[in-house]
Protein backbone atom coordinates (compact mmCIF):
# COMPACT_ATOMS: atom_id res chain seq x y z
CA UNK A 1 0.00 0.00 0.00
CA UNK A 2 1.75 3.19 -0.94
CA UNK A 3 1.27 6.52 0.88
CA UNK A 4 2.45 9.38 -0.74
CA UNK A 5 3.07 12.41 1.51
CA UNK A 6 4.48 15.49 2.42
CA UNK A 7 6.04 15.45 5.96
CA UNK A 8 5.27 18.68 7.21
CA UNK A 9 1.42 18.23 6.13
CA UNK A 10 -0.96 17.52 9.13
CA UNK A 11 -3.54 15.11 6.90
CA UNK A 12 -0.91 13.26 6.40
CA UNK A 13 0.28 12.61 10.35
CA UNK A 14 -3.25 11.48 10.70
CA UNK A 15 -3.34 8.85 8.20
CA UNK A 16 0.29 7.75 9.12
CA UNK A 17 -0.50 7.60 13.14
CA UNK A 18 -4.13 5.97 12.43
CA UNK A 19 -2.16 3.02 10.19
CA UNK A 20 0.20 2.96 13.16
CA UNK A 21 -2.61 2.44 15.46
CA UNK A 22 -3.92 -0.49 13.52
CA UNK A 23 0.21 -2.29 12.51
CA UNK A 24 -0.50 -1.04 8.91
CA UNK A 25 2.99 -0.38 6.56
CA UNK A 26 3.12 1.73 4.12
CA UNK A 27 5.33 1.87 1.15
CA UNK A 28 6.06 5.71 2.05
CA UNK A 29 6.63 7.72 -1.43
CA UNK A 30 7.88 11.15 0.47
CA UNK A 31 7.44 14.11 -2.10
CA UNK A 32 9.07 17.61 -1.79
CA UNK A 33 7.00 20.79 -1.77
CA UNK A 34 7.88 21.70 -5.16
CA UNK A 35 6.15 21.03 -7.85
CA UNK A 36 8.76 20.01 -9.93
CA UNK A 37 9.09 16.77 -7.61
CA UNK A 38 8.18 13.54 -10.71
CA UNK A 39 6.30 12.29 -7.73
CA UNK A 40 3.31 14.55 -8.57
CA UNK A 41 3.07 12.80 -12.05
CA UNK A 42 2.63 9.53 -10.71
CA UNK A 43 -0.21 11.33 -8.09
CA UNK A 44 -1.69 12.61 -11.50
CA UNK A 45 -2.39 8.53 -12.28
CA UNK A 46 -4.19 7.86 -9.63
CA UNK A 47 -5.48 11.38 -7.65
CA UNK A 48 -6.52 14.05 -10.44
CA UNK A 49 -7.24 16.59 -7.11
CA UNK A 50 -2.77 16.46 -7.23
CA UNK A 51 -2.96 16.74 -3.78
CA UNK A 52 -1.18 14.88 -0.60
CA UNK A 53 -1.63 12.67 0.85
CA UNK A 54 -3.01 10.11 -1.31
CA UNK A 55 -3.43 5.98 -0.48
CA UNK A 56 -3.37 3.56 -3.43
CA UNK A 57 -4.28 0.30 -1.90
CA UNK A 58 -4.26 -2.32 -4.99
CA UNK A 59 -6.68 -0.35 -7.25
CA UNK A 60 -7.99 1.49 -5.32
CA UNK A 61 -6.79 5.24 -4.89
CA UNK A 62 -8.20 7.62 -2.16
CA UNK A 63 -7.15 11.72 -2.21
CA UNK A 64 -8.91 12.84 1.31
CA UNK A 65 -7.26 12.16 4.83
CA UNK A 66 -10.17 11.44 6.19
CA UNK A 67 -11.75 8.86 3.95
CA UNK A 68 -8.38 7.07 4.15
CA UNK A 69 -9.24 6.93 8.13
CA UNK A 70 -12.68 5.47 7.19
CA UNK A 71 -11.03 2.91 4.74
CA UNK A 72 -7.92 2.10 6.66
CA UNK A 73 -10.47 1.24 9.85
CA UNK A 74 -13.25 -0.64 7.74
CA UNK A 75 -10.49 -2.64 5.93
CA UNK A 76 -7.37 -3.39 8.49
CA UNK A 77 -9.43 -2.95 11.81
CA UNK A 78 -10.16 -6.25 11.92
CA UNK A 79 -13.56 -8.34 12.59
CA UNK A 80 -14.31 -6.97 16.43
CA UNK A 81 -15.09 -3.65 17.38
CA UNK A 82 -12.25 -1.45 17.46
CA UNK A 83 -12.45 1.79 19.94
CA UNK A 84 -11.17 4.16 17.04
CA UNK A 85 -14.14 3.81 14.99
CA UNK A 86 -16.76 2.14 17.25
CA UNK A 87 -18.99 -0.02 15.22
CA UNK A 88 -22.07 1.36 18.09
CA UNK A 89 -24.38 3.54 15.34
CA UNK A 90 -25.14 6.13 18.03
CA UNK A 91 -21.43 6.00 19.20
CA UNK A 92 -19.65 6.41 15.74
CA UNK A 93 -23.01 9.02 14.06
CA UNK A 94 -20.31 11.16 17.05
CA UNK A 95 -17.18 10.34 15.35
CA UNK A 96 -18.66 11.16 11.57
CA UNK A 97 -19.66 14.21 13.09
CA UNK A 98 -16.91 15.14 14.47
CA UNK A 99 -14.97 14.58 11.48
CA UNK A 100 -16.94 16.72 9.15
CA UNK A 101 -16.61 19.50 11.85
CA UNK A 102 -13.11 18.92 11.60
CA UNK A 103 -13.24 18.68 7.69
CA UNK A 104 -15.79 21.73 7.32
CA UNK A 105 -15.16 24.12 9.66
CA UNK A 106 -11.80 23.21 12.11
CA UNK A 107 -9.13 22.50 10.04
CA UNK A 108 -10.21 25.11 6.66
CA UNK A 109 -10.50 27.76 9.47
CA UNK A 110 -7.23 27.02 11.88
CA UNK A 111 -5.52 26.48 7.79
CA UNK A 112 -6.65 29.86 6.32
CA UNK A 113 -6.08 32.59 9.40
CA UNK A 114 -2.48 30.77 9.93
CA UNK A 115 -1.16 30.21 6.35
CA UNK A 116 -0.61 33.69 5.45
CA UNK A 117 2.84 33.32 7.82
CA UNK A 118 4.06 31.37 5.59
CA UNK A 119 2.28 32.04 2.53
CA UNK A 120 3.24 35.77 2.68
CA UNK A 121 4.98 36.36 5.86
CA UNK A 122 2.26 38.31 7.77
CA UNK A 123 -0.70 37.75 9.65
CA UNK A 124 -4.34 36.65 8.73
CA UNK A 125 -7.28 38.56 8.15
CA UNK A 126 -9.63 39.39 10.91
CA UNK A 127 -12.40 38.12 9.46
CA UNK A 128 -10.69 34.45 9.28
CA UNK A 129 -9.03 35.02 12.73
CA UNK A 130 -12.90 35.51 13.91
CA UNK A 131 -13.61 32.17 11.83
CA UNK A 132 -10.72 30.20 13.35
CA UNK A 133 -12.05 31.65 16.95
CA UNK A 134 -15.46 30.18 16.29
CA UNK A 135 -14.02 27.06 15.69
CA UNK A 136 -12.24 26.73 18.27
CA UNK A 137 -14.86 28.03 20.67
CA UNK A 138 -16.86 25.01 19.54
CA UNK A 139 -14.03 22.38 20.24
CA UNK A 140 -13.89 23.55 23.55
CA UNK A 141 -17.43 23.40 24.20
CA UNK A 142 -17.38 19.40 22.69
CA UNK A 143 -14.48 18.81 24.80
CA UNK A 144 -15.97 20.16 28.49
CA UNK A 145 -18.31 17.38 27.98
CA UNK A 146 -16.50 14.93 27.19
CA UNK A 147 -12.42 13.57 27.68
CA UNK A 148 -12.41 13.17 23.81
CA UNK A 149 -13.61 15.05 21.05
CA UNK A 150 -16.36 12.20 20.28
CA UNK A 151 -16.63 10.80 24.25
CA UNK A 152 -14.31 9.00 26.73
CA UNK A 153 -12.11 7.37 24.31
CA UNK A 154 -9.45 8.13 22.09
CA UNK A 155 -10.82 7.95 18.03
CA UNK A 156 -10.20 8.94 14.85
CA UNK A 157 -11.62 12.33 15.24
CA UNK A 158 -9.21 13.44 17.81
CA UNK A 159 -6.30 12.06 15.50
CA UNK A 160 -7.67 13.86 12.34
CA UNK A 161 -8.00 17.29 15.05
CA UNK A 162 -5.01 16.86 16.61
CA UNK A 163 -2.82 17.64 13.62
CA UNK A 164 -5.25 20.81 12.72
CA UNK A 165 -4.18 21.84 16.65
CA UNK A 166 -0.59 21.29 16.35
CA UNK A 167 -0.61 23.90 13.38
CA UNK A 168 -2.02 26.30 15.64
CA UNK A 169 0.48 25.31 18.38
CA UNK A 170 3.69 25.32 16.03
CA UNK A 171 2.13 28.79 14.81
CA UNK A 172 2.32 29.86 18.45
CA UNK A 173 -0.73 31.10 17.96
CA UNK A 174 -2.52 31.53 22.04
CA UNK A 175 -4.67 29.15 23.30
CA UNK A 176 -4.72 30.15 26.89
CA UNK A 177 -8.49 30.67 26.55
CA UNK A 178 -8.93 26.95 25.70
CA UNK A 179 -7.82 24.65 28.85
CA UNK A 180 -10.17 22.07 27.41
CA UNK A 181 -8.02 22.24 24.49
CA UNK A 182 -5.23 21.72 25.68
CA UNK A 183 -5.57 18.78 28.31
CA UNK A 184 -7.44 16.79 25.25
CA UNK A 185 -4.22 17.85 23.31
CA UNK A 186 -1.77 17.05 25.75
CA UNK A 187 -3.73 13.55 26.22
CA UNK A 188 -3.47 12.86 22.13
CA UNK A 189 0.23 12.69 22.54
CA UNK A 190 0.11 10.21 25.65
CA UNK A 191 -2.71 8.26 23.65
CA UNK A 192 -1.90 8.44 19.98
CA UNK A 193 0.90 5.66 19.64
CA UNK A 194 2.98 7.46 16.85
CA UNK A 195 3.01 10.97 18.04
CA UNK A 196 6.01 11.41 18.71
CA UNK A 197 7.43 9.79 15.72
CA UNK A 198 5.09 11.47 13.18
CA UNK A 199 4.48 14.71 14.66
CA UNK A 200 6.55 14.85 17.50
CA UNK A 201 9.85 14.81 14.95
CA UNK A 202 8.63 17.30 12.59
CA UNK A 203 7.52 19.83 14.86
CA UNK A 204 10.20 21.81 14.78
CA UNK A 205 10.55 21.57 11.29
CA UNK A 206 7.10 22.83 10.50
CA UNK A 207 8.05 25.66 12.70
CA UNK A 208 10.96 26.59 10.73
CA UNK A 209 9.16 26.63 7.67
CA UNK A 210 6.37 28.62 8.47
CA UNK A 211 8.61 31.30 10.18
CA UNK A 212 11.36 30.51 7.48
CA UNK A 213 14.22 30.14 10.03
Amino acid sequence: MDLYYLNISPPCWAVMMVGRELGVSFNLKEISPTTDDPLFKEIVKFNPQRQVPTLVDGNLAIGESRAMLRYLMAAYSGSEDHPLYPKDPKARAVVESRLDFDLGMLYPRIYNYLSPLWKLKTEGTEANRVKMIEALDFLEEFLSRTRFAAGDRLTIADISMVTALTLAYVCKFDLSKYPKIDAWYSACKKEIKAYEEVIGSQFEGLRAFVFGK
